[in-house]
Order: structure tokens, then sequence, then C-alpha cells
């Protein structure tokens, strides 16, 4: 019901409609955010719009909707109260809470990639209080990787939708072994050194 909301409001409005329904899904509107990229996948691979500009109103919003949600829980407002119980009493931070507040870098960059949980990674780096630029760096890089696989995938195998989305929970953990696997032990090492990199220049 939501996803067909989605492409009747994309088929009204277009880019507008994706950048809105991205930039808000998983807190204001009810679907997740797996949800929107597949169906901007599926909606590109018909040809209703183009993929390229689609992904980077994606990637734009989904910037733009974490910097939000990390610096709304970095100054403790009132709104995100409810959000900040909901990660925190997750079994994978309460057991693991030490250990991602000594690795914060690393926590916001593979929290990205936990399917239906969006928000982990904005609250609990605003809820430690982790440098704004390691936050913006981290999570962006994330968003850029993880958007076009998502899209991707609603876009190369748009004949199989219907099975998608019916299927997305097994779909979302074959997901998460996939990146896990490509990026799990290359990526962290390729961004510490970049972000010293940048470190360095700046001193």
């Amino acid at each position: 019901m939501h996803e067909m909301f989605f492409i009747n409001s994309i088929e009204h409005f277009s880019y507008i409609a994706i950048f809105v329904f991205a930039i808000f899904s998983g807190y204001l509107i009810p679907l997740p955010e797996e949800i929107i990229l597949l169906v901007v996948g599926y909606m590109a691979s018909v040809h209703f719009i183009h993929l390229t500009p689609a992904i980077f109103i994606v990637i734009l919003a989904l910037i733009i909707g974490d910097n939000v949600l990390f610096n709304l829980t970095l100054k403790n407002n009132k709104h995100v109260h409810k959000l900040i119980h909901e990660v925190l009493s997750l079994k994978i931070i309460s057991r693991n809470k030490d250990f991602m507040e000594r690795h914060v870098a690393k926590t916001i960059f593979f929290s990205r990639f936990f399917p239906f949980l969006r928000f982990v990674g904005p609250v609990f780096a605003g809820y430690v209080k982790a440098n704004k630029r390691v936050f913006l760096f981290y999570n962006s890089l994330a968003i850029i990787i993880y958007t076009p696989l998502i899209i991707g995938i609603g876009y190369f195998f748009h004949n199989y939708f219907d099975w998608i989305i019916n299927h997305i929970e097994r779909l979302r953990h074959v997901i998460v072994i996939l990146i896990w696997i490509i990026i799990g032990l290359i990526i962290t090492r390729v961004v510490d050194y970049v972000f010293r990199k940048v470190n360095s220049k700046d001193d």
C-alpha cells in the first residue's frame, strides 16, 4: 500500500516526490528507505525517471536527513528522545556500546548498512557527541556506496520487483552480507587513510 502511494506520488511530482520521500523515509514517513530506493530503481528501469539524477537526489536527501537528525540528537532535542531510547535499547547497541563508542567512525559508517534502521547511526553519533566533520564524512561515504547499490537492484532486477518487495526481509540479509564482504575489510582502512590526509592538510 505504501509502495503504491510512493509510485503514484512520483507520477505526479517526479523528482520532488523522490526527494521528500527519501529525506523523511523511516522518520516521518512510515516507509523504509530500502523500499524507496528499490522503487526509484524500478521507476528508472521503466524510463519514467532518469537513473543518474535520481541517484544524486536520493543521496542528497539522505545526507540532509541524517545530518538534521544527528544535530537534533547532538543538541538533545526533545523530539528525538524516543529515537535515542530505541537505539540504546537495540541488542547490538547495548551489548557493544563501549566498543562502538571507542570506534565511533566505524560505527557511523557500518551502521548505515543496517536495513530498516536508518536512524541508528545519526542518533548514536549524536548521543556520544561525535565530531560533526567525522559524522558528515563517514555517513556521507556510506550513503554514496549504499544508495546506488540498492537502487541498482531495483533497476537491473525490475522484472522481479514484486518478488523482491514481497521478500524484502530475506533480501535485506543478502544485501548486508554482500556489502560487508565487499567493503568490510577494505573500506575502513581506505577511509581512515583519506581522513588522516584531510586532517593533516587542515593542520
